[in-house]
């Protein structure tokens, strides 16, 4: 649906090429012009951009100049957290719509202050140890195994599962090293299983838009766990909502947030939950695809529309699904992992989209491009979302997916990980059963 209120506005795109093709979709849609600014002019949002720039999107006073020259409209941040940090500041600086504060940007990034926040919301969080007597008598012994992990990091980095002191004292160094801030969480260890709950925000109120099973797997050399496989809708989402969803709302309203989508990562242990982390963005499995589809909630467009009219809206907006994608009752997202090298060639990425029950496949890192050893979700290439009926279907499209698609360094290795092993893949919505 073209909205000729947008007919005409200059966009500035600060982040987005895993789905640059829903942003340059809509933009065509409406008559919106592009414009991409940044230090990498290999990324994607450069390819669907009708005017380029080459400064620094976390450069305050070059951006608050780009902006008031190329006679900007509206920004919008589909980047990563340094860039949303930075770009929030002078968004709000200039008067332009934005989704969110610095302040509240911030404050929901730090993990000590999203604990915080929710045991004032009497949301349950996992035990924290504290070190103020000491590294050596923050953790009785018969309390391991803890976790170690960033205070403001994400993906996996710097996380350590901690059995003894010993690795304690490692974990916590590599989750220093990993910290922009040297800030370290030491939690009580419970298995990384549970499921993660997305919102969309409009005017200060929230918009369900999913609960999704997460599959966690683990890297051996790190120790580290990520999410091996995730699928919504999950059997959890009733009763999920009947328990928390007010004082989630009531959590998120304390802090003046008005706009925007959020995600929940919460840890789920026989009848328990555990509040972990949250993320003021799209999920990083690109997220907007399933939203869409299963809540009919096209967020990438809604976004923009704010961010070019100051304007909730959130429906109405073309969806970002094919017309020929199949209306199946379960979606799933698969990351392909790969390990430590430089892929020279990717194969089959083109036969894999073909398939009948895939949505979307982007492709993260391509050709030349060098994967480091981090054991941490930045070792994912690519993710395929695709819908399923059945155990059986699901894992057979994993199975035909790796057949498909491969990558492989310059020696003809192929350098794809895999992470979880559908033979030993146990479900939790009871999927062969129904």
């Amino acid at each position: 649906m073209k909205y000729p209120e947008l007919s005409g506005k200059r966009l500035l795109i600060l982040g987005g090429s895993l789905w640059k093709n829903a942003i340059k979709d809509f933009a065509d849609e409406n008559d919106i012009t592009l414009i991409a600014t940044g230090n990498d002019q290999t990324a994607g949002i450069f390819e669907i951009a009708d005017e380029k720039y080459s400064v620094n999107s976390t450069d305050q006073d070059a951006m608050k100049k780009l902006i008031k020259d190329a006679e900007i409209d509206g920004v919008y941040m589909g980047g990563s957290e340094a860039v949303i940090s930075a770009a929030c500041q002078y968004i709000n600086e200039l008067g332009l719509p934005c989704y969110c504060t610095h302040d509240q940007w911030e404050y929901l990034q730090n993990k000590s202050n999203f604990k915080e926040l929710c045991i004032q919301h009497d949301l349950p969080v996992v035990p924290r140890y504290m070190i103020d007597k000491g590294i050596e008598n923050a953790v009785p012994e018969n309390e391991y195994p803890v976790i170690t992990k960033p205070t403001d990091g994400c993906g996996s980095s710097g996380f350590s599962v901690c059995h003894n002191i010993d690795e304690l004292k490692k974990g916590y160094a590599v989750a220093a090293k990993e910290s922009p801030t040297g800030s370290v969480i030491i939690e009580k260890f419970v298995p990384n299983d549970g499921v993660v709950v997305f919102y969309t925000v409009s005017e200060g109120k929230l918009l369900f838009s999913g609960l999704e099973d997460k599959y966690p797997v683990r890297y051996e050399k790190q120790g580290s766990y990520v999410g091996g496989l995730f699928i919504c809708e999950s059997d959890l989402s009733e009763s999920f909502r009947a328990q928390y969803e007010e004082r989630i709302e009531r959590m998120i309203q304390s802090i003046g947030i008005k706009e925007g989508s959020f995600w929940i990562e919460v840890f789920h242990h026989g009848d328990s939950f555990y509040f972990n982390e949250v993320g003021f963005r799209y999920g990083g499995s690109a997220s907007i695809y399933f939203v869409d589809y299963k809540h009919g909630i096209n967020q990438v467009a809604a976004d923009i529309y704010y961010a070019l009219t100051g304007t909730s809206k959130t429906n109405g907006f073309t969806s970002l699904i094919p017309d020929t994608v199949p209306k199946k009752r379960f979606y799933a997202v698969y990351p392909f992992y790969c390990g430590a090298g430089t892929i020279q060639k990717v194969q089959g990425i083109e036969e894999a989209r073909q398939m009948t029950n895939i949505v979307t496949l982007p492709l993260i890192h391509g050709e030349g491009s060098q994967i480091k050893d981090t054991g941490s979700f930045s070792q994912v290439v690519a993710l395929a979302h695709f819908v399923f009926e059945t155990e059986a279907e699901l894992k057979d499209t994993i199975e035909e997916l790796h057949k498909k698609l491969k990558f492989f360094n310059g020696t003809g290795v192929d350098l794809t990980l895999r992470m979880l092993k559908t033979s030993q893949l146990k479900l939790k919505n009871n999927l062969g059963e129904r």
